[in-house]
């Protein structure tokens, strides 16, 4: 039952002031416990041996009324007490996971997964809570009230108290025998419990590609076999759990059987007093009372335990970002104008190396485009001049500054991505673009709107900047979420904005209309352009052609066709490709 996990321990910073309070606030119920017994016992004794008089009546009854209020006044105070611990050991360690996965790189985020996240800040935590709240205030507790019990029961019957004070302390290594089974059996529940919720997170978001290939009946077939894995595993530990509660029941019963046994003897015998056995009798079971309710939470805190080790492993990844000492003074006025690319490599843990030895150079104020074949490390790069995560080779430079000599926080004021999948939360829209500049007023959002070809619609929407998006944007077409993404972009007025596959996903129209703003961010914004559409890119200024991780080529579009190599077939084929469809679509509308 002494569950001294070493990792809890760690996260229960501001946390130790409730848990001794739980602890004073149970020796303040068992001191009103043991007042009550000893009236109650002394008033019973008395009354067998000296007639009742209305004295010892009137003191009966307010040494058995403070008793009683001694209890109430502890049970309602650690009820309150074990709500706001649970509360703030919920509020801080979702915080921590919360903070930390904020800072975790996208090569981090991949490794957890979104199930495990999920796993551990909801259902981690609630399994950790009953630790803090109940688990550690009883074993304080359950090491302190035999002792103390032992004291007030001595007088009455010094044979019986020490035969409790023994069996009481004995169950404890009794109880570590079932505690090493069901700690593995929690372990098993743990890990078949997070298969099972990132499989159902995993088949919800698939959900339409199931039923477009009939396979929404095998996958509903093998989320009931995790799920009956999931149950067996935890009908182990009730199982479990029941056969150690009966053991140890047992036990508690036959312990207080005897000393009863034992003091009625004397009792009999004349050798102890009417009072003295009645305190034996209802004392008795107050020795393992404490034992028992830690016994109930050692169970309950063994699966926080099983997930602590899983949260600490997020906890413990090192998201530190090496800063470099730089004289910013030095920079040369000549430096080069924009984003400089020196001898990068990169690759991810366990994969093949994406970039090697890249050079690139994004020229301030021009338009470069990024260009290759799915592997190629286009979006690797983009992660890089992001700085969610640093190359271990090479030099990236903002305007003659490293990379690595500038904050977070000041890189990304001067650099910005529209992913392929713009992010949208639930709120209204203006909450939504608020997140780039909370201190844009109504007037700075309907200027963006109109930047992204939305200030018609929103125009026409009852609520204006006030309207609900629904959750996760779901009120929102695809254009619309893409828009919206792009115009929240623009609030944060960064020098440098990288499109990642912007348009991809989203209808000719609001394609048409995204590719007319970004044209116009070209006139005074450096733009980084990730796209397959290479129709769409044919005026930049630098297109850089990848393969393999590395530059095969680069110009303007007009020198790469004359090039005739990588590029030049990418166009061919996607030229191809597209008179296909519209011939085949025009035969459709003759058709």
């Amino acid at each position: 039952m002494l569950l001294i996990n070493k990792i809890l321990l760690k996260m229960a910073k501001g946390l130790w002031f409730w848990i001794i309070a739980i602890v004073c606030l149970k020796f303040l119920a068992l001191a009103g416990i043991a007042l009550f017994a000893q009236t109650l016992s002394d008033f019973l004794g008395d009354m067998a041996e000296i007639p009742l008089t209305q004295d010892l009546l009137f003191r009966a009854v307010r040494q058995a009324f403070l008793g009683s209020m001694l209890i109430l006044s502890g049970e309602i105070l650690i009820g309150e007490a074990e709500c706001r611990c649970t509360a703030t050991a919920r509020s801080n360690l979702r915080k921590r996971i919360f903070s930390k996965m904020l800072l975790l790189d996208v090569g981090s985020i991949e490794k957890i997964g979104m199930s495990q996240a999920v796993a551990c800040a909801v259902d981690g935590i609630e399994s950790m809570q009953i630790y803090y709240s109940k688990y550690l205030p009883g074993l304080f507790y359950c090491l302190f009230s035999p002792i103390y019990l032992f004291f007030r029961l001595k007088d009455a019957s010094l044979e019986a108290a020490v035969f409790l004070l023994v069996v009481s302390i004995l169950l404890f290594p009794a109880n570590n025998l079932f505690k090493k089974i069901v700690k593995g059996l929690k372990v098993n529940v743990w890990e078949s419990f997070r298969n099972l919720t990132g499989y159902y997170l995993e088949s919800l978001r698939g959900l339409s590609t199931l039923k477009l290939f009939n396979q929404d009946e095998q996958r509903a077939i093998n989320l009931r076999g995790r799920t009956e894995d999931f149950n067996h595993n935890l009908m182990e530990i009730i199982r479990s759990n029941f056969v150690s509660f009966l053991f140890s029941d047992g036990i508690i019963y036959l312990s207080v059987f005897i000393s009863v046994i034992f003091v009625c003897t004397r009792l009999f015998q004349g050798q102890a007093a009417l009072g003295d056995a009645l305190m034996v009798l209802m004392l008795g079971y107050g020795f393992f009372a404490s034992v028992r309710q830690l016994m109930l939470s050692t169970h309950q805190a063994l699966t926080g335990i099983a997930a602590a080790q899983t949260i600490s492993d997020i906890l413990d990844i090192d998201t530190t970002r090496p800063q470099v000492d730089f004289d910013r003074q030095s920079v040369k006025a000549d430096a080069f104008p924009g984003i400089r690319i020196q001898g990068v490599s990169y690759s991810y843990t366990g994969r093949d190396t994406v970039i090697s030895g890249l050079n690139m150079d994004i020229h301030k104020g021009k338009v470069t485009a990024l260009v290759g074949p799915s592997g190629s490390g286009k979006s690797t790069i983009s992660s890089l001049l992001l700085r969610f995560f640093d190359p271990p080779q090479g030099l990236i430079t903002m305007d003659g500054i490293p990379y690595a000599a500038q904050s977070l926080e000041e890189l990304r004021e001067k650099i910005v991505l529209v992913p392929q999948q713009v992010g949208i939360f639930s709120g209204t829209i203006a909450e939504n673009l608020r997140i780039a500049n909370p201190n844009a007023s109504d007037a700075d959002l309907r200027e963006v709107l109109d930047m992204v070809r939305l200030g018609d619609w929103l125009a026409v929407s009852p609520n204006g900047l006030q309207t609900d998006v629904g959750d996760a944007g779901d009120k929102l077409s695809g254009g619309q979420k893409q828009k919206l993404g792009i115009a929240r972009v623009l609030l944060c007025k960064a020098p440098y904005i990288i499109f990642d596959e912007a348009t991809s996903g989203v209808d000719p129209d609001s394609e048409a209309d995204i590719w007319s703003c970004i044209a116009e961010l070209a006139r005074d914004t450096t733009l980084i352009i990730i796209s397959h559409r290479l129709s769409t890119i044919r005026d930049a200024d630098t297109i850089y052609v990848l393969d393999h991780g590395r530059i095969a080529e680069s110009g303007d579009h007009e020198k790469l066709l004359e090039n005739k190599r990588i590029y030049y077939n990418l166009v061919r084929e996607q030229a191809e490709l597209e008179g296909g469809a519209k011939a085949e679509a025009r035969k459709a509308v003759a058709l």
